[in-house]
């Protein structure tokens, strides 16, 4: 059944059950391709992590044709969930999808002990890989730093992406420092970049093809970063239909009609993107609700203020897009 759905997605047909188990560098490196939405994490009036909710938007994003799912990124405010919290969500999430893709499950902690706990949990419960970003706050050196990725991606078997985000967790890494951690962890093969296509194509081209190097920035420069060379794009989960037949469409050699439909919602990911990750996520989380997603659109404290001019704007954007009743399909 999932090479049925890889096939109707034009991804190649590889066998992901055998990643983790004893597979080659290449292989760790080539099989997951398409728009892998990171999605958001809702609460209850309470601020109780909303499982049902949860569920609703897991399902939206399956629906609108995501080719696999991410879990923990910054558009999950994972750093406001307790262990507890991300551990359950792993098993909600895993129970949810029922194996129909691939699930990469962000184990960012503060300590290597609790980020290889995450990842230990996140392998037994049935993930597909772990993501790794810098701990927040990184006051360690370049020995510390490679000390700690070291210790996650010895702790799990399955496959490693390490996550740059300088503008959101105030610390560069570099490629030069990835292929070290990979040059001493043959799982360390994967990552993902909060750079855009001009950054992204650097990267690809210090770290060579063993790597799979994927893009991020909400899916506003996803195309650049496809062409370029990007395995995948990690967006949010508010238009992930769009963006899933955008990838479609490109990678089906219809790159003209890939680039009138993002073009069409390029002025909202450009406003969702356009300056913190709470506004980022205020806005995905408010257009969940419009498309129908039942679910709080609020985030769980500390949080920027979301205004009433941000709200009339990003209906402005929404109601142009003519997504509130029609599938993205209709779109192209």
């Amino acid at each position: 059944m999932q090479a049925e759905r890889d096939r109707r997605n034009g991804l190649d047909v590889i066998d992901i059950g055998a990643l983790g188990k004893g597979v080659t560098t290449e292989a760790v490196a080539s099989p997951w391709r398409g728009i892998y939405p990171a999605i958001c994490t809702p609460f209850t009036e309470s601020d109780e992590v909303d499982i049902d909710a949860q569920r609703r938007v897991v399902r939206f994003a399956l629906d609108g044709g995501a080719h696999g799912l991410a879990l923990f990124g910054l558009a999950g405010e994972y750093l406001k969930l307790s262990v507890a919290e991300r551990k359950r969500l792993v098993d909600v999430v895993v129970q949810e999808v029922d194996g129909a893709v691939p699930l990469f499950v962000g184990v960012g902690a503060e300590s290597a002990s609790a980020a290889c706990d995450l990842a230990q949990h996140a392998e037994r419960a049935g993930a597909s890989c772990v993501v790794v970003p810098p701990p927040v706050p990184a006051t360690t050196g370049a020995n510390g730093l490679l000390d700690y990725f070291l210790a996650v991606a010895g702790a799990v078997s399955l496959p490693v992406m390490i996550q740059e985000a300088p503008a959101y967790l105030g610390i560069s890494l570099g490629p030069s420092f990835v292929a070290g951690v990979a040059d001493r962890a043959e799982t360390v093969r994967l990552v993902k970049l909060e750079a855009g296509s001009h950054e992204l194509a650097r990267w690809i081209s210090v770290l060579g093809a063993e790597f799979s190097v994927w893009g991020g920035d909400g899916g506003m420069y996803a195309l650049d970063c496809l062409r370029v060379g990007a395995a995948g794009i990690i967006p949010g989960c508010d238009l992930v239909d769009v963006l899933v037949r955008v990838y479609n469409l490109e990678r089906g050699g219809d790159s003209a009609s890939a680039d009138v439909l993002l073009a069409r919602v390029l002025p909202m990911l450009v406003f969702e993107m356009q300056h913190s990750i709470d506004h980022y996520n205020h806005c995905a989380k408010y257009i969940l609700r419009r498309r129908g997603v039942e679910m709080r659109t609020a985030l769980r404290e500390p949080f920027e203020h979301f205004g009433e001019a941000s709200v009339r704007l990003l209906e402005r954007h929404f109601d142009r897009l003519e997504l509130a009743t029609e599938r993205a399909t209709a779109l192209g």
